[in-house]
Protein backbone atom coordinates (compact mmCIF):
# COMPACT_ATOMS: atom_id res chain seq x y z
CA UNK A 1 0.00 0.00 0.00
CA UNK A 2 1.36 3.96 -0.73
CA UNK A 3 0.04 4.46 2.96
CA UNK A 4 1.82 3.79 5.98
CA UNK A 5 0.45 4.40 10.14
CA UNK A 6 3.12 5.36 12.20
CA UNK A 7 3.07 4.22 15.78
CA UNK A 8 5.14 6.25 18.62
CA UNK A 9 6.36 3.32 21.30
CA UNK A 10 7.02 6.13 23.69
CA UNK A 11 3.68 8.03 23.34
CA UNK A 12 1.94 4.83 24.58
CA UNK A 13 4.52 3.93 27.66
CA UNK A 14 4.03 8.03 28.35
CA UNK A 15 0.04 7.56 28.39
CA UNK A 16 0.21 4.07 30.07
CA UNK A 17 2.38 5.51 33.13
CA UNK A 18 0.12 8.53 33.02
CA UNK A 19 -3.01 6.38 33.80
CA UNK A 20 -0.66 4.18 36.14
CA UNK A 21 -0.35 7.21 38.73
CA UNK A 22 -4.02 8.40 38.49
CA UNK A 23 -5.10 4.57 39.50
CA UNK A 24 -1.93 2.51 40.57
CA UNK A 25 0.08 0.31 38.18
CA UNK A 26 -1.60 -2.79 39.67
CA UNK A 27 -4.87 -1.26 38.64
CA UNK A 28 -4.52 -0.37 34.70
CA UNK A 29 -5.89 -2.46 32.23
CA UNK A 30 -5.23 -1.36 28.72
CA UNK A 31 -7.93 -2.55 26.30
CA UNK A 32 -6.39 -3.86 22.78
CA UNK A 33 -9.55 -4.17 21.14
CA UNK A 34 -10.65 -3.40 17.57
CA UNK A 35 -6.87 -4.09 16.53
CA UNK A 36 -6.12 -1.62 19.39
CA UNK A 37 -8.24 0.83 18.58
CA UNK A 38 -6.99 0.85 14.60
CA UNK A 39 -3.51 1.47 16.06
CA UNK A 40 -2.48 -2.22 15.41
CA UNK A 41 -2.32 -5.18 18.08
CA UNK A 42 0.99 -6.14 17.41
CA UNK A 43 2.14 -2.46 17.22
CA UNK A 44 0.92 -1.74 20.31
CA UNK A 45 1.24 -4.92 22.48
CA UNK A 46 5.07 -4.76 21.43
CA UNK A 47 5.50 -0.76 22.23
CA UNK A 48 3.51 -1.68 26.08
CA UNK A 49 5.67 -4.89 26.59
CA UNK A 50 8.11 -3.22 28.48
CA UNK A 51 6.04 -1.82 31.05
CA UNK A 52 4.68 -5.57 32.20
CA UNK A 53 1.10 -4.23 32.29
CA UNK A 54 -0.63 -6.93 34.76
CA UNK A 55 -4.01 -6.76 32.93
CA UNK A 56 -4.70 -6.36 29.40
CA UNK A 57 -8.18 -6.34 27.74
CA UNK A 58 -9.30 -7.88 24.34
CA UNK A 59 -13.02 -7.59 22.65
CA UNK A 60 -12.60 -11.33 21.04
CA UNK A 61 -10.87 -14.39 22.12
CA UNK A 62 -8.90 -14.53 19.01
CA UNK A 63 -7.50 -11.43 20.18
CA UNK A 64 -6.32 -12.86 23.33
CA UNK A 65 -4.51 -15.67 21.38
CA UNK A 66 -2.98 -13.40 19.29
CA UNK A 67 -1.81 -11.99 22.52
CA UNK A 68 -0.59 -15.19 23.77
CA UNK A 69 1.07 -15.96 20.90
CA UNK A 70 3.02 -12.73 21.17
CA UNK A 71 4.46 -13.56 24.19
CA UNK A 72 2.19 -11.79 26.94
CA UNK A 73 2.23 -13.52 30.17
CA UNK A 74 -0.67 -11.74 32.38
CA UNK A 75 -4.15 -11.40 32.85
CA UNK A 76 -6.16 -11.09 29.67
CA UNK A 77 -9.81 -10.37 30.13
CA UNK A 78 -11.97 -10.87 26.93
CA UNK A 79 -14.46 -7.98 27.66
CA UNK A 80 -16.53 -8.85 25.04
CA UNK A 81 -19.98 -10.79 24.09
CA UNK A 82 -18.89 -14.50 25.10
CA UNK A 83 -20.36 -17.38 22.71
CA UNK A 84 -20.49 -20.74 24.26
CA UNK A 85 -18.65 -22.24 21.44
CA UNK A 86 -15.58 -20.15 22.33
CA UNK A 87 -14.98 -21.38 25.93
CA UNK A 88 -12.46 -24.51 25.04
CA UNK A 89 -10.17 -21.56 23.31
CA UNK A 90 -10.56 -19.30 26.21
CA UNK A 91 -9.49 -21.91 28.51
CA UNK A 92 -6.92 -23.04 26.13
CA UNK A 93 -5.01 -19.59 26.25
CA UNK A 94 -5.87 -18.99 30.14
CA UNK A 95 -8.42 -15.95 28.93
CA UNK A 96 -11.08 -14.69 31.36
CA UNK A 97 -13.91 -14.09 30.13
CA UNK A 98 -16.83 -11.68 30.65
CA UNK A 99 -20.19 -12.94 30.84
CA UNK A 100 -23.35 -11.73 31.05
CA UNK A 101 -26.06 -14.03 30.03
CA UNK A 102 -27.85 -17.30 30.77
CA UNK A 103 -27.10 -19.40 28.07
CA UNK A 104 -23.06 -19.14 28.23
CA UNK A 105 -23.18 -19.13 32.03
CA UNK A 106 -24.89 -22.82 31.48
CA UNK A 107 -22.84 -23.71 29.28
CA UNK A 108 -19.24 -22.58 31.42
CA UNK A 109 -21.11 -24.28 34.44
CA UNK A 110 -20.98 -27.58 31.86
CA UNK A 111 -17.40 -27.54 31.43
CA UNK A 112 -15.06 -30.47 33.09
CA UNK A 113 -12.58 -27.10 33.33
CA UNK A 114 -13.61 -23.48 33.48
CA UNK A 115 -11.73 -20.61 32.54
CA UNK A 116 -12.43 -17.59 35.32
CA UNK A 117 -14.98 -15.29 34.49
CA UNK A 118 -16.24 -11.77 34.78
CA UNK A 119 -20.02 -11.99 35.67
CA UNK A 120 -21.06 -8.68 33.98
CA UNK A 121 -24.36 -6.72 34.95
CA UNK A 122 -26.48 -4.22 33.05
CA UNK A 123 -27.13 -1.20 35.02
CA UNK A 124 -27.84 1.14 32.35
CA UNK A 125 -26.63 0.78 28.97
CA UNK A 126 -29.04 -1.80 27.76
CA UNK A 127 -26.47 -3.98 26.00
CA UNK A 128 -24.61 -6.95 28.00
CA UNK A 129 -25.41 -7.90 31.35
CA UNK A 130 -27.56 -9.58 33.47
CA UNK A 131 -30.18 -7.95 35.50
CA UNK A 132 -29.10 -6.11 38.54
CA UNK A 133 -32.43 -7.42 40.15
CA UNK A 134 -31.30 -11.02 39.66
CA UNK A 135 -27.86 -10.70 40.94
CA UNK A 136 -28.78 -12.58 44.68
CA UNK A 137 -30.16 -15.23 42.20
CA UNK A 138 -27.01 -15.52 40.67
CA UNK A 139 -24.43 -14.76 43.06
CA UNK A 140 -25.65 -18.11 44.94
CA UNK A 141 -26.03 -20.11 41.74
CA UNK A 142 -21.77 -19.54 41.83
CA UNK A 143 -21.35 -19.99 45.20
CA UNK A 144 -19.85 -23.76 44.08
CA UNK A 145 -17.15 -22.03 41.63
CA UNK A 146 -16.15 -19.06 43.69
CA UNK A 147 -12.72 -19.95 43.09
CA UNK A 148 -13.58 -18.68 39.06
CA UNK A 149 -15.48 -15.75 39.53
CA UNK A 150 -12.85 -13.81 39.30
CA UNK A 151 -14.55 -10.14 38.61
CA UNK A 152 -17.67 -8.38 38.48
CA UNK A 153 -18.19 -5.41 36.16
CA UNK A 154 -20.43 -2.65 34.71
CA UNK A 155 -20.27 -0.41 32.27
CA UNK A 156 -21.04 3.39 32.13
CA UNK A 157 -23.15 4.59 29.21
CA UNK A 158 -22.88 8.57 29.76
CA UNK A 159 -19.62 9.63 31.59
CA UNK A 160 -17.95 11.13 28.54
CA UNK A 161 -20.02 13.68 26.66
CA UNK A 162 -21.79 15.26 29.60
CA UNK A 163 -20.21 17.79 32.54
CA UNK A 164 -23.05 16.10 35.13
CA UNK A 165 -22.85 12.17 35.94
CA UNK A 166 -25.97 11.62 37.21
CA UNK A 167 -27.38 8.73 35.58
CA UNK A 168 -23.55 7.47 36.25
CA UNK A 169 -24.48 7.59 39.81
CA UNK A 170 -27.60 5.91 39.09
CA UNK A 171 -25.51 3.34 37.30
CA UNK A 172 -23.29 2.85 40.22
CA UNK A 173 -25.72 2.84 42.73
CA UNK A 174 -27.27 -0.32 41.18
CA UNK A 175 -23.67 -1.95 40.58
CA UNK A 176 -23.34 -1.25 44.13
CA UNK A 177 -26.48 -3.46 45.00
CA UNK A 178 -24.41 -6.33 42.73
CA UNK A 179 -21.81 -5.75 44.56
CA UNK A 180 -23.87 -6.93 48.07
CA UNK A 181 -25.11 -9.54 46.66
CA UNK A 182 -22.02 -11.06 45.68
CA UNK A 183 -20.52 -10.18 48.95
CA UNK A 184 -23.36 -11.66 51.11
CA UNK A 185 -22.26 -15.32 49.12
CA UNK A 186 -19.22 -15.30 50.02
CA UNK A 187 -18.14 -14.43 46.79
CA UNK A 188 -14.89 -11.72 46.46
CA UNK A 189 -14.38 -11.14 42.77
CA UNK A 190 -12.57 -7.78 41.15
CA UNK A 191 -14.86 -5.03 40.57
CA UNK A 192 -14.70 -2.92 37.64
CA UNK A 193 -16.36 -0.32 35.62
CA UNK A 194 -14.16 2.58 34.44
CA UNK A 195 -13.31 3.04 31.36
CA UNK A 196 -10.70 6.62 30.22
CA UNK A 197 -13.44 9.00 31.00
CA UNK A 198 -14.67 7.77 34.28
CA UNK A 199 -11.37 6.53 35.35
CA UNK A 200 -10.28 10.34 34.96
CA UNK A 201 -13.63 12.40 36.27
CA UNK A 202 -14.97 9.82 38.76
CA UNK A 203 -12.19 8.80 41.98
CA UNK A 204 -15.05 6.28 42.94
CA UNK A 205 -15.86 4.01 40.02
CA UNK A 206 -12.07 2.88 40.16
CA UNK A 207 -12.30 -0.06 42.58
CA UNK A 208 -10.08 -3.06 41.35
CA UNK A 209 -9.40 -2.46 37.65
CA UNK A 210 -9.98 0.61 35.05
CA UNK A 211 -10.16 -0.23 31.57
CA UNK A 212 -8.15 2.21 29.81
CA UNK A 213 -9.31 2.31 26.81
CA UNK A 214 -9.33 5.51 23.87
CA UNK A 215 -6.66 7.47 26.40
CA UNK A 216 -3.88 5.05 26.13
CA UNK A 217 -3.67 6.15 22.59
CA UNK A 218 -3.02 9.86 23.51
CA UNK A 219 -6.94 10.68 23.20
CA UNK A 220 -8.88 12.22 24.96
CA UNK A 221 -12.53 10.61 25.18
CA UNK A 222 -14.30 13.58 23.92
CA UNK A 223 -13.35 17.57 24.84
CA UNK A 224 -15.69 17.74 27.31
CA UNK A 225 -13.71 14.94 29.44
CA UNK A 226 -10.84 17.75 28.89
CA UNK A 227 -12.67 20.46 29.91
CA UNK A 228 -14.63 18.62 32.94
CA UNK A 229 -11.39 17.29 34.38
CA UNK A 230 -9.34 20.46 33.93
CA UNK A 231 -12.83 21.91 35.74
CA UNK A 232 -11.71 19.27 38.36
CA UNK A 233 -8.20 19.11 39.15
CA UNK A 234 -7.53 22.79 37.77
CA UNK A 235 -5.09 21.02 35.22
CA UNK A 236 -5.03 18.55 32.39
CA UNK A 237 -2.41 15.63 32.33
CA UNK A 238 -0.87 15.34 29.18
CA UNK A 239 -1.79 12.85 26.36
CA UNK A 240 0.43 12.02 23.40
CA UNK A 241 -1.15 10.95 20.25
CA UNK A 242 0.34 7.15 19.47
CA UNK A 243 -1.04 7.59 15.86
CA UNK A 244 0.01 9.86 12.60
CA UNK A 245 -1.25 8.85 8.91
CA UNK A 246 0.71 9.45 5.74
CA UNK A 247 0.75 8.46 1.95
CA UNK A 248 2.52 10.36 -0.77
CA UNK A 249 1.96 12.44 -3.44
CA UNK A 250 1.53 10.45 -6.88
CA UNK A 251 0.58 12.73 -9.28
CA UNK A 252 1.16 16.09 -10.16
CA UNK A 253 -1.24 18.00 -12.89
CA UNK A 254 -2.98 21.45 -13.85
CA UNK A 255 -6.21 21.76 -14.02
CA UNK A 256 -7.85 25.02 -15.54
CA UNK A 257 -10.27 27.29 -14.52
CA UNK A 258 -13.52 25.95 -15.03
CA UNK A 259 -12.81 22.38 -15.23
CA UNK A 260 -14.20 20.02 -12.58
CA UNK A 261 -12.50 17.71 -10.42
CA UNK A 262 -13.74 14.26 -9.47
CA UNK A 263 -16.72 12.41 -9.28
CA UNK A 264 -20.30 14.18 -9.69
CA UNK A 265 -18.79 17.04 -10.98
CA UNK A 266 -19.01 18.16 -7.36
CA UNK A 267 -15.93 20.80 -7.41
CA UNK A 268 -15.06 23.40 -10.23
CA UNK A 269 -11.94 24.82 -10.14
CA UNK A 270 -12.55 28.81 -9.82
CA UNK A 271 -9.03 29.72 -11.39
CA UNK A 272 -6.13 27.39 -12.96
CA UNK A 273 -5.02 25.73 -10.33
CA UNK A 274 -1.97 22.71 -9.60
CA UNK A 275 -3.66 19.64 -8.32
CA UNK A 276 -1.77 16.74 -6.01
CA UNK A 277 -3.47 13.00 -6.43
CA UNK A 278 -3.19 10.76 -3.33
CA UNK A 279 -3.15 7.34 -3.28
CA UNK A 280 -5.84 7.35 -0.05
CA UNK A 281 -9.71 6.43 -0.54
CA UNK A 282 -12.38 5.19 1.60
CA UNK A 283 -10.99 1.87 0.86
CA UNK A 284 -7.87 2.95 2.86
CA UNK A 285 -10.25 4.21 6.03
CA UNK A 286 -10.58 8.06 4.73
CA UNK A 287 -14.25 8.96 5.05
CA UNK A 288 -16.07 9.76 1.31
CA UNK A 289 -17.48 12.40 3.46
CA UNK A 290 -14.26 14.34 4.50
CA UNK A 291 -13.85 15.63 1.21
CA UNK A 292 -15.23 19.09 -0.40
CA UNK A 293 -15.31 21.59 2.53
CA UNK A 294 -12.84 22.78 5.59
CA UNK A 295 -10.71 19.30 5.35
CA UNK A 296 -7.34 19.19 4.23
CA UNK A 297 -3.91 17.43 4.06
CA UNK A 298 -0.67 18.78 5.10
CA UNK A 299 2.30 18.60 2.65
CA UNK A 300 5.39 20.34 3.53
CA UNK A 301 3.68 22.29 6.61
CA UNK A 302 1.20 23.37 4.48
CA UNK A 303 -2.56 23.13 4.51
CA UNK A 304 -3.73 21.39 1.48
CA UNK A 305 -7.18 21.63 0.48
CA UNK A 306 -9.20 18.67 -0.75
CA UNK A 307 -11.28 19.18 -3.78
CA UNK A 308 -13.69 17.02 -5.24
CA UNK A 309 -15.20 14.00 -3.91
CA UNK A 310 -12.66 11.67 -1.95
CA UNK A 311 -12.57 8.69 -4.56
CA UNK A 312 -12.17 4.92 -3.65
CA UNK A 313 -8.52 4.79 -3.51
CA UNK A 314 -7.65 8.35 -4.51
CA UNK A 315 -7.94 11.76 -3.45
CA UNK A 316 -7.43 15.33 -5.06
CA UNK A 317 -5.99 18.18 -3.30
CA UNK A 318 -5.17 21.54 -4.17
CA UNK A 319 -1.27 22.33 -4.48
CA UNK A 320 -1.88 26.02 -6.28
CA UNK A 321 -0.01 27.50 -3.08
CA UNK A 322 2.74 25.19 -2.52
CA UNK A 323 4.62 25.83 -5.49
CA UNK A 324 7.49 23.55 -4.03
CA UNK A 325 5.04 20.63 -3.95
CA UNK A 326 5.84 17.54 -6.23
CA UNK A 327 5.54 13.52 -6.83
CA UNK A 328 6.75 11.53 -3.95
CA UNK A 329 6.34 14.33 -1.50
CA UNK A 330 5.47 12.80 2.21
CA UNK A 331 1.51 13.92 2.83
CA UNK A 332 -0.20 13.93 6.35
CA UNK A 333 -3.63 12.66 6.60
CA UNK A 334 -3.42 12.62 10.61
CA UNK A 335 -0.42 13.43 12.57
CA UNK A 336 2.05 16.73 12.95
CA UNK A 337 4.25 18.18 9.59
CA UNK A 338 6.00 21.49 10.74
CA UNK A 339 4.23 23.95 12.81
CA UNK A 340 0.89 22.13 11.33
CA UNK A 341 -1.48 19.47 13.01
CA UNK A 342 -4.14 17.06 12.15
CA UNK A 343 -6.12 15.20 14.45
CA UNK A 344 -8.13 12.32 14.31
CA UNK A 345 -10.22 14.61 15.89
CA UNK A 346 -10.38 16.87 12.87
CA UNK A 347 -11.03 14.38 10.73
CA UNK A 348 -13.85 12.69 12.78
CA UNK A 349 -15.32 16.51 13.05
CA UNK A 350 -15.26 16.59 9.18
CA UNK A 351 -16.76 13.46 8.68
CA UNK A 352 -19.53 14.19 10.86
CA UNK A 353 -18.33 11.31 13.12
CA UNK A 354 -16.17 10.49 16.25
CA UNK A 355 -12.54 10.08 16.61
CA UNK A 356 -13.13 6.50 17.88
CA UNK A 357 -14.70 5.37 14.51
CA UNK A 358 -11.77 7.19 12.40
CA UNK A 359 -8.90 5.36 14.41
CA UNK A 360 -10.70 2.00 15.09
CA UNK A 361 -11.73 1.44 10.85
CA UNK A 362 -8.08 2.08 9.62
CA UNK A 363 -7.64 -1.08 7.96
CA UNK A 364 -5.17 -3.84 9.25
CA UNK A 365 -3.57 -3.80 5.87
CA UNK A 366 -1.82 -0.42 6.23
CA UNK A 367 1.73 -1.22 7.45
CA UNK A 368 2.46 -0.07 11.39
CA UNK A 369 5.95 1.62 11.35
CA UNK A 370 8.03 2.66 14.96
CA UNK A 371 8.78 6.28 16.27
CA UNK A 372 10.11 6.90 19.07
CA UNK A 373 11.19 3.23 20.21
CA UNK A 374 10.09 0.13 19.30
CA UNK A 375 10.99 -2.76 17.17
CA UNK A 376 8.37 -3.79 15.86
CA UNK A 377 7.40 -4.94 11.96
CA UNK A 378 7.11 -2.73 8.90
CA UNK A 379 4.48 -5.32 7.94
CA UNK A 380 0.20 -5.19 8.31
CA UNK A 381 -0.67 -5.62 12.17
Amino acid sequence: MLNWIEIDGEAVRHNYRQFCRIAGKHRVAPVLKANAYGHGLAAIYEALAPESPPWLCTNYVAEAATLRRLGYKGHLLVVGPAVARELPEAEAVDAELVVGNTEVLEAWEARPTRCPIHVKFDTGMSRQGFNPADAVKIAERLRPYQDKVAGLCTHFANVEDVTEHSYADHQLKLFAKARQAFAQAGLKPLCHAASSASTLLMDESRFDLVRLGVSLYGVWPSPITRVSFLQLEGRVIELKPVLSWRTEVTTVKAAQAGQFIGYGCTFRAFRDMRIAVLPVGYYEGYSRTSGEGASYVLIRGERCPIVGRICMNMMMVDITHAAAVQVGDRVTLIGDDGDETISAQDLATWSKTIHYEILARLPPEIPRRPVGGGSLSLGPN
